[in-house]
């Protein structure tokens, strides 16, 4: 994608297709992966980067290997994530060192996060043109800055390397108002 997209081009999911989508999914891999995926604006190659010791559930933390020149980092977890790795990680039986897996034990790839999303986004009535992995990158950085977050914590947030990349969030959000 290119780096100069404008405001008007980034599709992100509102608050109620937010909660349509979650109310559909009821699988507790893809609940986990999705709260997680959402919550910190991972794209779908990093998923597919999280290892199980990513994970610190006595800090409650999150370490993140970012890709596309963006910053690597390690985050909070809240409550509803830390509940939704646990009941993922109670029913997976593989030893795999991969958070996320495939139903054949690799990690899970981006076409088939790319796959999932569609099939909830059809299941939630999301519109077609929402139904692709990065409209949660999209989302959280909008829902962050229409909650009134500074412009830099939502760069740090999803791990931008530029500002640049954020601004355009906050143009949208601006438009928006």
């Amino acid at each position: 994608m290119p780096t100069t997209w404008t405001a008007q081009k980034i599709h992100f999911l509102t608050q109620p297709e937010l909660r349509a989508l979650f109310r559909v999914i009821t699988r507790k891999r893809d609940r986990a992966l999705f709260l997680v995926a959402y919550r910190h604006g991972l794209r779908a190659s990093e998923v597919g980067l999280l290892h199980m010791d990513d994970v610190n559930f006595v800090q409650q933390r999150l370490t993140i290997r970012r890709l596309k020149r963006s910053l690597p980092g390690v985050y909070p977890l809240r409550a509803d994530e830390v509940t939704a790795l646990k009941a993922y990680l109670r029913e997976r039986k593989s030893p795999s060192p991969s958070l996320f897996l495939s139903q054949r034990g690799t990690p899970i790839s981006r076409r088939q996060l790319d796959t999932l999303l569609k099939t909830y986004g059809e299941m939630a009535g999301i519109p077609e043109g929402k139904r692709h992995f990065h409209v949660l990158t999209h989302s959280i950085a909008t829902h962050l800055l229409d909650a009134g977050a500074d412009l830099r914590f939502v760069q740090d947030w999803v791990g931008h390397a530029s500002i640049k990349n954020t601004v355009i969030y906050a143009q949208l959000t601006s438009r928006r108002r």
